[in-house]
C-alpha cells in the first residue's frame, strides 16, 4: 500500500524556504519517499510514500499487523506538527482518489462565503444573537436541531414575500467553487449541497453551480394580523443537521450505485463531521478548529479550485477538465 502526502500552499505560491522545510518534514513521518510530483509550480506538490518498518519500531514485524496503527500515527503527527502557511493531506493512493463520483457541499461558508440565517438576522436587528449561537453550534458547542430552533425563533415576523429573491444577489460563491464543480462535472462526478441553511437559497446556489441535487431546511411562514406574509419562527419537515447529512450522503451514494470509497464530503462546521465520515474522504474547508483536529484532510486556501490537487490531478489535467 502506497500513501500520498500532498502539500498546497495557503497562498499563490509556496513562501520562500517553505519547500525545504516541506523535504525535511518527511523525516518526521515514518515512511520512505517514493517519488513526488508538482501538481502545480509552487503550490502544490505530490509525494508518494511507502510505510518504513525501521522508523516505527516495529522492524520484523509483518507490515500488515501494524498498518491501522502507523497510518493512525501518521495522521496525529500531521494533525499536531503543521507547517505555518501550508497544508498536508495524507491519504491512500487508491484508485477512488482520482475517481470521485459523489461529491457533497456544505452551502454556508462553504460554497458560499456567508451564513444565510445571519444575513436574515440582520433585517430584523437579532444578527449578534444568531451569529452568536451560530458559532457556538458550528464549533460543536451546541446541538445543531436545538441551535436552529432557537435562531428561527428569532426571525419571526420578518416579512417573507420577496426575502428569498432579495437575498440571492447577494450571495458570494466561494473562490474556485465554480471551477472546482464543473471539473468534477467533467468528469462524470455527482455533486449535491446539504445546508443547515434554507431551501430556496441552497436551490439558487444549485442553479448557479450546475449540481446535481440540493437539500436544506425549510422555514414555515404565516400571514400576520396586517395580512403580511411573515416568517413563523420554525422549521417544517426533516431538520438537516449533521446525521441527516450523513444519511443523505450514503442514499445518494446508493441510488446512483456509487461505492463509499469514491464519495467526498466538504464542509466547515462540525455538523459537516459525520458526513466526512461517511464518505470516502472528507474536507474540512477553512473550517473551526474543532473540524480541523477531526476531519481526515484539510484545506486552508483561499480557492475550492485547489480541492483538486488532494483528488491528484496537475494544472494540465485541470485546464483540460474546465475546457469541457
Amino acid at each position: 500500500m502506497s500513501y500520498s502526502l500532498t502539500a498546497i500552499s495557503q497562498t499563490a505560491k509556496f513562501p520562500k524556504g517553505k519547500y525545504d522545510e516541506i523535504i525535511k518534514y518527511l523525516d518526521i513521518l515514518p515512511t520512505r519517499l517514493v517519488s513526488f510530483s508538482n501538481l502545480s509550480p509552487e503550490k502544490a506538490v505530490d509525494f508518494q510514500l511507502d510505510i518504513d518498518l525501521s522508523k516505527t519500531g516495529f522492524e520484523g514485524t509483518p507490515k500488515e499487523d501494524i498498518i491501522e496503527k502507523v497510518e493512525s500515527t501518521i495522521k496525529k503527527t500531521i494533525k499536531e506538527n503543521s507547517i505555518d502557511g501550508v497544508d498536508l493531506v495524507f491519504q491512500k493512493i487508491t484508485a477512488a482518489r482520482k475517481h470521485k463520483k459523489l461529491i457533497v457541499f456544505d452551502m454556508d461558508s462553504t460554497l458560499i462565503y456567508q451564513e444565510v440565517i445571519e444575513m436574515i438576522a440582520a433585517l430584523a436587528d437579532v444578527e449578534a444573537e444568531v451569529e452568536a449561537i451560530t458559532t457556538r453550534a458550528m464549533n460543536g458547542e451546541l446541538d445543531f436541531k436545538q441551535s436552529l430552533a432557537s435562531r428561527c425563533a428569532l426571525l419571526k415576523g420578518i416579512e417573507s414575500s420577496n426575502l428569498w429573491e432579495s437575498l440571492k444577489p447577494r450571495l458570494k460563491i466561494t473562490n474556485g467553487a465554480k471551477e472546482l464543480c464543473q471539473a468534477m462535472k467533467a468528469s462524470g462526478c455527482k455533486l449535491a449541497v446539504c445546508s443547515g441553511g434554507f431551501l430556496p437559497l441552497a436551490n439558487y446556489i444549485k442553479e448557479q453551480l450546475g449540481l446535481d441535487y440540493a437539500f436544506a431546511n425549510v422555514l414555515k411562514t404565516e400571514v400576520n394580523e396586517k395580512g403580511v406574509e411573515v416568517l413563523s419562527g420554525v422549521t417544517v419537515g426533516d431538520i438537516v443537521d449533521g446525521s441527516r447529512k450523513r444519511q443523505l450522503l450514503l442514499q445518494l451514494a446508493e441510488e446512483n450505485k456509487i461505492d463509499i470509497a469514491n464519495t467526498v464530503a466538504i464542509g466547515d462546521g462540525a455538523n459537516d463531521l459525520l458526513m466526512m465520515g461517511a464518505a470516502g474522504f472528507g474536507i474540512a474547508w477553512n473550517a473551526k478548529p474543532k473540524v480541523q483536529k477531526e476531519a481526515p484532510g484539510c484545506l486552508n486556501s483561499d480557492s475550492l479550485k485547489d480541492v483538486l490537487y488532494i483528488f491528484g490531478y496537475n494544472d494540465v489535467e485541470i485546464e483540460n477538465l474546465l475546457k469541457h
